[in-house]
């Protein structure tokens, strides 16, 4: 009932009743203790490989997550220095704008160009800033000529009056001039979220205490030299699916501060429960699209536009999107729709994702097509999409969950050696992990004296699982996601 590692490249994982050389310090909860960190990527990987935990495989599971001392934790979003300048006025200049090198006036929402800054309009046409004029109101108007030798050109209205756009191309100046066009930085976004404390607790009878699953890890240097951990089958059950919710909570949930500060989700003590932003949330909505029909060309569109924004992690031009099952049907004839002829290339069942963390790779079950302009998108099929239970709006032709339909697409850019995706946990409680003791222990045998002090009347005993952590996107302009519309 195990895994083999024929699809667990570093792993084996299997159930045994023989408890030879299974001793207590090789128990999961006391290799929790002496090595957490170690062990936590090690449990995501275990996990991940089921295809079920996948946010948890990609993040702790490989070795990106950060470690915070305090529940809310904060990034800065660097932009891009080159910069978009709305008009927020229409233009007082009115006719032919610009005609014979007469001079026009924009009123821009910021002041950031200079004197002799060469601006771009929307239709491409270039203009020189001559000079700038007093505030007024929300407005900071500039004054300037057309670049174009033909007298007879001019610019229509939309060009300069609101809602028009500018970008600066470069700065000229005549001989003996006194100064060149400034350098602008762009102030950095400041992105905030907070740590989600999650908890289970199940209990494992005395019977249910007689299996075990046991994952073998093998040496780094010396392959041959296995490093067995256990744990019994009643608790492994209960880690997968205490690590299905963390990956819930890493993509679907929703921040719960408001802007006074306040948290209305209480226990029954009535105290606040944080619940941080989740992946999804974190996607700038800017990059949420929607479809009717997966293309080809919809998809090139796509990536091109968030490979651009990822020019800030590195120009990562490498994403990985998350489906179901009809969005992997979907990909698959959005692409061979367009392959007849086109040269496009598909990887299926590549390598994906090898090294870093603890030197934990992954072969998995992926396709892989590469586009123009070096871009890749790899596919993953992502169960938790088709799940019916949770997702109750269905197709109505398919029966599928609307949800099957959807793309998650994100990049896992390195920028100074961190991931854009990164798993954020707690300093010490990544991973808390305890039992309560009634007639059996996890790692001994039943109580039979009456001396026997436990702390629990229950005939085997209770196990208790804590994590407090979250996600961050570093830069959620890099990220985006397709969804099915309802036709």
């Amino acid at each position: 009932m195990g895994l083999t590692t024929e699809n667990v490249s570093p792993l084996q994982v299997y159930a045994t009743r023989d408890f030879t050389g299974l001793t207590e310090t090789t128990h999961l909860s006391n290799a929790y203790l002496t090595e957490p960190e170690k062990i936590g990527s090690i449990m995501a990987y275990a996990y991940g490989v089921q295809d079920n935990n996948v946010l948890t495989l990609l993040t702790g599971g490989i070795g990106n997550s950060i470690t915070v001392n305090n529940r809310e934790y904060e990034w800065d979003l660097h932009s891009q220095n080159a910069k978009l300048v709305v008009c927020v006025e229409d233009s007082p200049t009115t006719g032919a704008i610009g005609i014979k090198g007469s001079e026009f006036t924009v009123i821009l929402e910021e002041d950031w160009f200079e004197v002799d800054d060469n601006l771009v309009t929307d239709n491409g046409t270039q203009i020189h800033i001559v000079r700038k004029e007093t505030p007024i109101g929300f407005g900071y108007p500039i004054v300037c000529t057309l670049n174009d030798p033909d007298y007879e050109a001019f610019l229509s209205d939309d060009q300069v009056n609101e809602g028009a756009v500018f970008t600066k191309d470069y700065t000229t100046v005549s001989e003996y001039s006194h100064k060149g066009g400034g350098v602008h930085y762009a102030t950095p976004y400041k992105l905030r979220n907070q740590l989600t404390t999650l908890r289970k607790t199940y209990n494992v009878t005395r019977n249910a205490a007689k299996a075990a699953m046991v994952i073998e890890i093998p040496d780094a240097v010396d392959g041959t030299k296995k490093t067995r951990l256990w744990t019994k089958l009643a608790e492994w059950t209960a880690l997968a699916e205490w690590y299905r919710e963390v990956d819930k909570s890493m993509l679907y949930s929703i921040y719960n501060k408001n802007s006074r500060g306040e948290v209305s989700t209480k226990s029954e003590s009535g105290r606040p429960i944080y619940h941080g932003a989740g992946l999804r949330q974190q996607i700038a909505p800017a990059n949420i699209q929607f479809y009717t029909k997966l293309t080809y060309s919809l998809l090139d569109n796509f990536l091109l536009k968030l490979s651009s924004n990822a020019t800030k992690w590195g120009g990562d031009t490498k994403f990985v999107a998350l489906t179901g099952k009809m969005g992997m049907r979907e990909f698959d004839d959005a692409i061979k729709s367009h392959a007849a002829g086109n040269n496009i290339q598909v990887t299926d069942h590549g390598t994906f994702i090898t090294g870093s963390g603890d030197s934990l790779g992954f072969t998995g079950y992926f396709k892989t097509v590469s586009f123009l302009n070096g871009l890749e998108l790899t596919v993953k099929e992502f169960p938790p999409y088709d799940d019916t239970e949770r997702h109750r709006t269905l197709h109505p032709e398919t029966g599928f969950p609307l949800e099957s339909y959807r793309f998650t697409i994100l990049n896992f850019g390195q920028k100074e050696g961190k991931s854009n995706i990164q798993k954020v946990v707690a300093e010490g409680t990544e991973m808390a992990m305890w039992h309560v003791c009634g007639s059996t222990t996890p790692v001994g045998d039943v109580a039979s004296s009456i001396s026997t002090m436990r702390a629990s009347g229950i005939d085997g005993y209770d196990v208790h699982i804590m994590t407090e952590c979250g996600i961050r996107l570093s830069d959620p302009t890099s990220c985006g996601e397709l969804i099915m519309a309802m036709q």
